[in-house]
């Protein structure tokens, strides 16, 4: 039973498909249109079935044959129209109007009634709706030049008018046909107009699911975007990075190689005389010689571990592994390491408060590697008898400055000394590569610090001060 019912639902009310999004609008309303048309013709049989029946039985005991002979041919079409869906709806469309009228006109032309009117706008309105403002223009026209031939006819007493309604005294069919042609009219007008509508309400859904999953495509395709740029800004930034290393890479060999022709001209030179002289010379005279060489061999592996140092701040930055140390065993450690470091120095003066236990977070070997280029610095550019005073403090920060009375910075100079590679303009004639800065810079900034240079002034000397933050480890 509930299939019967399906098919049935389906004959009269055919399904409106599922279309893809990526269906043209015009398709969709188009199919519409068709399926308005379908279900208008097939209502169309449903109630004029009864309209005709009855109206037949109607005519027959006028014996009105013109009348039964105009429905039932126009009722014969519109099942013809209504069985035929492979027609064109626009075909189907005009077929019925006209049947529609040519009906209507018989009717007209046969006599005028209270009810003729009544046609005469569905016909108006189902044209209007079926085939648009065009041909609800020319309906239009039709109605008004038939309304015109019904005037005429009157004045001239060829159309007789009679009286259609009637009383419940009345023979039973007569009864019957008037509310039947009613139903007939209103049912045709009401459920076409709700089609309609019906039709407008799936297209209208269908553009709004259309344009919301625009909308969350136009976002994904903006998230998208933007994780695009993001990884072009990091590709860009990559090979930015790329070339600045290879930049920095041919630089340290030029640089390297440079550098390396000094000390390894004294320890070849140094060699060669002990080489050919060494039995002539004094004991005295050889360790002189042996410590050229030593100290050139001190150079050489400084230069290759600065360089080695700069290539890896570049390439995998420096990662600090920060550990709890007391403020006053950090200070007596790093002045003990420093003093060996750089030959124990008679005018290296530190300066701490040895009572001070207070808790500092550091990379001890990164704080030590930044003070000892900064400690070296100041004692290649003072002279030999000039004192270089070291300064621990410990107030909320760890403050640590390095203070000589050297040749100073200029100020042209103050911001590029801390580029790689970069000296001020008057070392020039001290041997080096220019990183210690740079290193002392990159190391302190890993753990989360500052380090600053303040000069008066040339040959006034120079400070430079170490600070990092105190926080929990």
């Amino acid at each position: 039973m509930q299939f019967i019912l399906i098919r049935l639902q389906n004959l009269f009310y055919p399904p409106l498909p599922e279309f893809a999004l990526q269906t043209d609008t015009a398709n969709v309303l188009d199919y519409i249109r068709e399926r308005v048309v379908t279900i208008l013709l097939r209502l169309c049989v449903i109630f004029g079935f009864l309209s005709v029946s009855v109206g037949t039985v109607s005519l027959w005991i006028k014996q009105d044959w013109a009348g039964i002979l105009i429905g039932n041919i126009a009722f014969i079409c519109i099942i013809f129209l209504a069985a035929n869906r492979k027609i064109h709806h626009r075909l189907r469309s005009a077929a019925f109007v006209s049947v529609a009228f040519a009906f209507l006109f018989l009717n007209l032309v046969k006599g005028l009634t209270e009810f003729s009117l009544v046609p005469l706008f569905a016909f108006v309105v189902m044209t209007t709706l079926l085939m648009g403002r065009r041909g609800g223009v020319y309906a239009f026209i039709i109605s008004v030049l038939t309304l015109l031939f019904i005037n005429w006819r009157l004045s001239t007493g060829e159309l007789p008018y009679e009286r259609t309604i009637v009383t419940f005294s009345d023979p039973l069919f007569s009864l019957l046909s008037l509310y039947t042609d009613w139903l007939f009219f209103v049912g045709i007008f009401f459920f076409t107009t709700w089609i309609y509508f019906d039709g407008f309400n799936i297209a209208w859904q269908r553009e709004q699911r259309a344009t919301r999953l625009l909308a969350e495509e136009r976002d994904r395709l903006a998230e998208a975007f933007a994780r695009e740029q993001a990884l072009l800004e990091q590709l860009s930034q990559a090979h930015q990075r790329e070339i600045e290393l290879s930049r920095l890479k041919s630089q340290i060999i030029t640089t390297v190689s440079h550098e390396f022709r000094t000390p390894l001209t004294v320890i070849n030179n140094s060699v060669e005389l002990l080489t050919r002289y060494g039995d002539s010379f004094s004991i005295a005279k050889r360790e002189e010689i042996q410590k050229r060489i030593e100290n050139s061999v001190y150079a050489l592996t400084d230069l290759l571990q600065d360089a080695s140092m700069v290539n890896k701040a570049y390439s995998q930055g420096f990662q600090a592994n920060m550990a709890r140390l007391p403020f006053n065993g950090m200070s007596q450690r790093l002045k003990k390491d420093l003093l060996q470091a750089t030959g124990e120095p008679a005018n290296v003066v530190f300066e701490f408060n040895k009572q001070d236990e207070t808790a500092v977070c550091l990379d001890y070997d990164f704080l030590y590697q930044a003070v000892f280029s900064l400690l070296t610095n100041a004692l290649k550019y003072s002279p030999p008898d000039a004192s270089v005073h070291i300064l621990l403090v410990q107030q909320g920060e760890l403050i640590v400055s390095v203070r000589d009375h050297g040749v100073g910075v200029a100020p042209e100079d103050a911001r590029r000394i801390w580029e790689p590679f970069i000296r001020g303009g008057n070392v020039t004639d001290k041997q080096g590569l220019g990183l210690g800065l740079y290193l002392a810079k990159r190391l302190i900034q890993a753990m989360e610090g500052t380090v600053t240079a303040v000069s008066p002034g040339l040959d006034q000397g120079s400070t430079f001060t170490i600070q990092i933050p105190a926080k929990p480890c």
